[in-house]
């Protein structure tokens, strides 16, 4: 195996089988990294058992690592002026709002299995069966719809004090959000491949489309909230982009603080009621 970083009492790095990418990107982020080589420690995968299945917990690491790629790649990490980098981080960031809904979604699941079985733990290890679909805002809408018709059926005698809705919804902004992220990228493809599947015309068979870099500035394709671009190769502003995202980042990570709240709550009330 060829050391590629080695760590003893001094961190260093072999730089002779870096390719010129890999080089340039190291040495813009060498120093805070040199700077913390006191706490290297050992790593580890893996997330914990919880109502969400973990999904709370891994959207939110994605969403760091979008932001880190994000300020290497405006920091001059990459070589590619503006480009080599907007890909990932995009991905990266929809990855992480795609993971938080599904995460709400099984809130309201087991939110529906409580009303059934008040004593239902929110401690899942293990599901039978889980949400495949990869739309963000449809599997958000889900989530909205089956959590209206929970409530209804709350009893708060039984389970405990009822969730206070808007507490556990997104605002019409951030929803405008979701829905301009899902309709870039519907089925998360076109931020993570080179191309794009299309049918031809009047038949079945399809074929994979570049997705081509430009430098086109065209206002009528960029969308109106987030200012995301809507095909490849359209210039955008992407400040405008992060700050938009972040918002619904925000929004996205403080109802699953909701949710983890009352977890705890309800989760005290069955210890509680285990011991009678």
């Amino acid at each position: 195996m060829t050391i590629f970083i080695q760590h003893d009492t001094d961190l260093k790095i072999d730089t002779s089988n870096l390719t010129i990418h890999e080089q340039h990107l190291i040495e813009r982020l060498w120093l805070p990294l040199e700077s913390h080589k006191d706490q290297f420690d050992s790593a580890s995968t893996g997330v914990f058992p919880s109502p969400d299945f973990g999904y709370f917990m891994l959207a939110e690491r994605y969403w760091r690592a979008s932001l880190c790629i994000y300020f290497a790649g405006f920091g001059k990490a990459f070589i590619e002026a503006g480009a080599g980098f907007l890909e990932p981080w995009l991905f990266n960031c929809r990855h992480a709002f795609e993971l938080y809904t599904k995460g709400l979604f099984l809130y309201a699941a087991w939110y529906e299995d409580l009303t059934k079985d008040p004593l239902r733990r929110g401690y899942k290890a293990e599901i039978e069966k889980i949400e495949t679909e990869h739309s963000p805002a449809k599997i958000y809408d889900d989530y909205k719809r089956n959590l209206k018709t929970v409530l209804e059926k709350w009893d708060p005698d039984e389970i405990g004090e009822v969730p206070e809705p808007d507490r556990m919804i997104l605002s019409q902004h951030a929803e405008i959000i979701l829905s301009e992220l899902t309709e870039a990228d519907p089925k998360s493809f076109r931020f993570r491949y080179p191309s794009l599947i299309h049918r031809n015309p009047g038949n079945k068979d399809t074929i994979h489309k570049m997705q081509e870099m430009s430098w086109v500035w065209d206002a009528e394709k960029l969308f109106p909230e987030t200012g995301l671009p809507k095909e490849a190769g359209v210039m955008f502003e992407h400040i405008r982009v992060l700050n938009s995202l972040h918002d619904l980042f925000r929004e996205l990570s403080n109802i699953a603080d909701y949710h983890d709240a009352n977890y705890s709550y309800i989760d005290e009330l069955q210890d509680y009621a285990y011991e009678w």
